[in-house]
């Protein structure tokens, strides 16, 4: 029904809204506008917002196809394993995850178009290997101590500004398609004078 629809709708929405908001905080401590006093907790920090965001990226669709969702799967509150949300969400419906566009506009014309982006945003694999890198970061035991985990730190302390980057490429403008039907979510993150994210229903852009 449309009420149904507004409200998985609203649901999408909300993700989409904090995703912006832990977006910021990550931005305010990699500029360090603020400090949560120490680099190490700062680190955890931001790992712990790029997780989140990595889940909500999974997750969000579950805001349009949990009814599909559960009729397979039960109980879907308490699935936390991205791999497995993905392999299932894959199974269910493959184009679960957002699809990045861009508005082209023709000079001669005026005329508007959607560009797929095929490029530079984060992928469904690097959205996994994000949350898992981020995830081990967060439970490891006294990093100080392991040579092997302070690498590791070091190293995703150096990919956060294109994460942050990729991220934003990706939901910038992007696209979920609704299951079983020709129509889709057109989803912009940043939608006129107050930045809000601001969905339309529309038929797919060709490939």
């Amino acid at each position: 029904s449309d009420l149904w629809k507004y409200y998985n709708i609203q649901k999408y929405i909300r993700c989409m809204d904090e995703i912006k908001l832990r977006d910021q905080v990550i931005d305010d401590h990699l500029t360090g506008k603020k400090s949560t006093g120490q680099p190490m907790t700062n680190i955890e920090l931001i790992c712990l917002q790029f997780r989140k965001i990595g889940e909500l990226l999974m997750l969000s669709a579950l805001c349009v196809h949990k009814a599909e969702y559960q009729s397979i799967y039960r109980n879907i509150e308490k699935e936390w394993d991205p791999n497995k949300i993905k392999k299932r969400l894959e199974n269910i419906h493959p184009d679960f995850y957002p699809t990045p566009f861009k508005r082209v506009i023709y000079i001669n014309t005026g005329k508007q178009k959607n560009s797929k982006i095929i490029d530079n945003y984060l992928s469904k694999d690097e959205c996994i290997s994000l949350i898992g890198r981020c995830g081990n970061i967060l439970h490891a035991f006294n990093p100080y101590n392991d040579n092997k985990i302070f690498k590791e730190i070091e190293s995703v302390k150096s990919i956060f500004p294109e994460w942050q980057k990729k991220i934003r490429i990706l939901l910038k403008t992007h696209e979920i398609k609704l299951i079983g039907t020709n129509k889709q979510l057109w989803v912009y993150m940043a939608y006129g004078p107050k930045q809000q994210v601001y969905v339309e229903e529309r038929v797919p852009i060709n490939k």
